[in-house]
């Protein structure tokens, strides 16, 4: 009011002056009132987090103006431009140069930053908007932007989101921010501590939140139709795979494997629910290495897989043998042999036409991925042989696989129990050729003496795999264990605790004998000479063939002696060249410490005249045969 009546003063004081000061003083009135209202007078601006930030603002020339202070710097928008100058502009729009900070900044602007037709905007700011990182309370996807709400849109401000020593970028959306956190390190099914910090021209002003942040468990492939180093033997025309989720999208690659060389195969395929159906272009050739490649997949839920995965398979060729039941040396006889191939055998083919047999075999039939051979006209110790051709198909009519061959041996040796134990266990003899001379080898006469059986064991095992080896005039006859209860139980004696190497009929032989360790041990020579069932089966045996030698196995001595029988004088030598034991024969003192009477060895020159020799290999365990299989072929040979 004071204003208005001051007005009202002053143009009634102008009325009564001149007409000529009149008229320049009414305009220079009107032009200064105009001046003050809009150059004085202070012009409210709102700053727009979300926009532009402008007035309605007449400005003459805005080309001349420049601001002078409060942080930001001052464009024109809606120009009236005339031969492409700038002669007036409607709207006045300011950029914040530095972080707004909550309350009312003072912006002046002018031409050319002077005193004259200077505006002063009053630029209100209101707190910037807030990040609702707190509703963050699910798990979330490594594979997509984490969208992070704001209380309104942003576009002043930049954001970043840290998790550990790294950050990404977040650009700005519609009232959210979508911060790019594939850029960073972070493994699925994890939970992280997050910080989201305000930026504003590339440096940090603030921390605008802190949270964890847990991501959503990868995608993993549950099941699928063919299965990692599977070989398939049908023809497949594509591979399907169930993830533990629905999936939309995934990207898969076949490859075919040779050698170094991978070679991009063509495929197609779609997702339906929680299956990628992969379908082959062609056929894939037959008899070759793949490789499926799986990436790119992405769930519904938009969690991914951890890694790569990867799926090799093979595509086989025909059938292909994958074994036989029977070994090539000691066959049973009478047995069927069974050829397995890796595959069922077509139901459709003449088998007969495919198989080639010698030395009285026998084709029985086929069963699923089997061929039947009947090796019943094959004799002892007869060679047989099978021969496949390359023609064999599969259930799915594919060949190319099946060429085979196998030459085998029917047993060797027969088995024939020579006698019982105390305890009922049988003493066997194995008996290779059919020659009139036989040399017997015998083993296991104390129980605790393990080594030698095995030494006999491995022995038949050589003489069944080299039986074409034994002259034609040579029986081989192979006893592994004498003493059946003392290996079963460990002990040196047998069942009825008598050491039988001390209870032969020789004219040294008594009862009360002493141990290993020249301890008295009474009644270890038996009751009487001969009187176990284990003596008198070993010893009914040589005195019924009368061999030409018998070698007798024992540890640990490292040594080798003759009885002085036969050609056991002759034999010791070799046998002690060929191991490498010391030769011991005929020195009675120093190689057992310990009195030694009615051994077999004895009882074998004594009472038959037969040549023996006693081997103590060195080792209480170990077979030794190494050390021992020439001199033992030595003595067949000899």
């Amino acid at each position: 009011m004071h204003f208005k009546q001051t007005l009202q003063d002053l143009f009634k004081k102008i009325q009564q002056l001149p007409l000529e000061i009149t008229i320049p003083a009414a305009v220079f009135i009107v032009v200064g009132i105009f001046y003050s209202l809009v150059f004085f007078l202070e012009k409210p601006v709102t700053l727009s987090y979300a926009g532009k930030t402008c007035v309605r603002q007449l400005t003459v020339l805005p080309g001349l103006y420049q601001v002078s202070e409060g942080g930001y710097t001052a464009h024109v928008e809606d120009k009236w431009q005339v031969g492409g100058v700038t002669l007036a502009s409607l709207s006045m729009c300011f950029t914040p140069t530095e972080p707004p900070e909550p309350g009312v900044k003072k912006v002046s602007v002018a031409p050319w930053d002077g005193p004259f037709a200077r505006k002063t905007y009053a630029i209100t700011t209101d707190p910037p908007p807030m990040a609702h990182m707190e509703k963050l309370t699910k798990p979330v996807p490594t594979s997509r932007p984490l969208a992070i709400h704001l209380s309104s849109t942003d576009k002043i401000f930049d954001y970043k989101l840290k998790i550990g020593d790294q950050q990404a970028d977040c650009r700005p959306a519609e009232s959210k921010i979508d911060c790019d956190i594939q850029e960073l390190d972070i493994l699925q099914g994890q939970t992280y501590q997050a910080e989201l910090a305000r930026y504003f021209n590339g440096k940090k002003v603030a921390i605008v939140a802190r949270n964890k942040l847990a991501t959503l468990s990868a995608t993993k492939v549950a099941d699928s139709s063919i299965k990692s180093g599977d070989t398939v033997y049908v023809k497949p025309t594509g591979i399907d795979l169930v993830f533990d989720k629905n999936v939309t999208k995934a990207q898969p690659v076949l490859y075919r494997i040779e050698g170094e060389k991978r070679t991009k195969l063509e495929v197609t395929s779609k997702t339906s629910g929680k299956t990628l159906h992969v379908t082959f272009a062609k056929e894939l050739p037959r008899s070759a290495d793949y490789e499926l490649v799986i990436d790119g997949v992405v769930a519904t839920d938009g969690s991914s897989l951890e890694d790569t995965f990867r799926l090799p398979f093979k595509i086989s060729g025909g059938p292909k043998v994958t074994g036989i039941n029977v070994g090539r040396t000691g066959v049973p006889l009478g047995v069927t042999a069974v050829i397995s191939f890796d595959q069922p055998l077509s139901e459709k083919q003449d088998i007969s036409k495919f198989v080639s047999l010698s030395g009285g075999v026998a084709l029985v039939g086929k069963q699923g991925n089997q061929l039947l051979i009947s090796l019943r006209g094959v004799p002892k110790c007869g060679d047989f042989s099978i021969k496949l051709t390359n023609d064999l198909q599969s259930n799915y009519e594919i060949a190319g696989n099946s060429a085979w061959n196998f030459a085998g041996r029917m047993v060797c040796h027969v088995i024939g129990t020579i006698g019982y134990s105390h305890q009922g266990r049988a003493i066997n003899a194995y008996y290779f050729g059919n020659g009139p001379r036989t040399v017997v080898f015998t083993g296991a006469i104390h129980g605790s003496e393990r080594s030698t059986k095995y030494l006999m064991d491995r022995w038949i095992q050589d003489l069944e795999v080299n039986a074409h080896k034994i002259p034609g005039d040579k029986q081989i006859i192979v006893v592994p264990t004498i003493n059946p209860d003392g290996f079963a139980s460990g002990a040196r004696t047998n069942a009825r605790n008598i050491d039988l190497n001390r209870n032969f009929n020789t004219s040294d032989w008594r009862t009360d004998v002493t141990d290993v360790y020249n301890r008295p041990f009474p009644g270890g020579g038996g009751p009487g000479p001969m009187s176990e069932p284990e003596t008198v089966a070993i010893a009914s045996l040589v005195q019924r063939l009368r061999p030409m030698l018998v070698l007798s196995y024992h540890s640990i001595g490292g040594v080798v002696a003759a009885n002085q029988a036969g050609i056991s004088n002759a034999m010791v030598g070799t046998y002690a060249a060929l191991s490498g034991y010391r030769n011991a024969t005929g020195q009675s003192g120093g190689t057992f410490e310990y009195a030694i009477s009615g051994t077999a060895d004895d009882w074998y020159a004594e009472k038959l005249g037969v040549a023996s020799l006693l081997i103590e290999i060195s080792s209480h365990s170990y077979h030794q045969f190494d050390r021992n299989q020439r001199a033992m072929w030595a003595m067949v040979n000899g």
